[in-house]
């Protein structure tokens, strides 16, 4: 094999390995936890009824385009701007902000914490960042 096509062998495979880890740092989103720890889980009504959706990885600078994926009341609907309760399902802290790139008002939920009615975010919901306690957030 000429030593075009071995460094070219190797560099596909450096190549798709780098895809791989890239991939497990994204932020995810389904119907249960998924990821590396970070667990946060929104609902379309408050205390946790309606539909819900469950986000992990990386932070979420804009949450436009998530939705509500389970069955219930706001099914389908976009998660900026529409959810009204929020659960934290890991060990770290989790802060959701009032505005796009963690900007605005926010609510700091716990490690593990609930909040059944969010405070200052409440159907005004556009990002999040995983272990994180905002300063001036309220605190659940």
């Amino acid at each position: 094999m000429s030593a075009f096509r071995k460094f070219s062998a190797v560099a596909v495979g450096a190549s798709a390995l780098v895809m791989v880890f890239a991939s497990q740092a994204a932020a995810g989103s389904g119907e249960g936890c998924g990821g590396d720890g970070h667990c946060l889980r929104f609902s379309f009504n408050s205390d946790q009824g309606g539909s819900q959706t469950y986000l992990w990885g990386s932070n979420i600078p804009d949450l436009a385009s998530y939705k509500f994926l389970t069955l219930g009341g706001g099914e389908g609907y976009s998660l900026k701007n529409h959810a009204a309760s929020a659960a934290n399902f890991s060990p770290y802290p989790a802060t959701v902000y009032f505005n796009s790139n963690y900007a605005g008002s926010c609510d700091t939920l716990s490690d593990y914490a609930y909040a059944d009615k969010l405070h200052n975010t409440y159907n005004n919901n556009a990002s999040v960042r995983f272990n994180y306690s905002g300063s001036g957030c309220y605190k659940f």
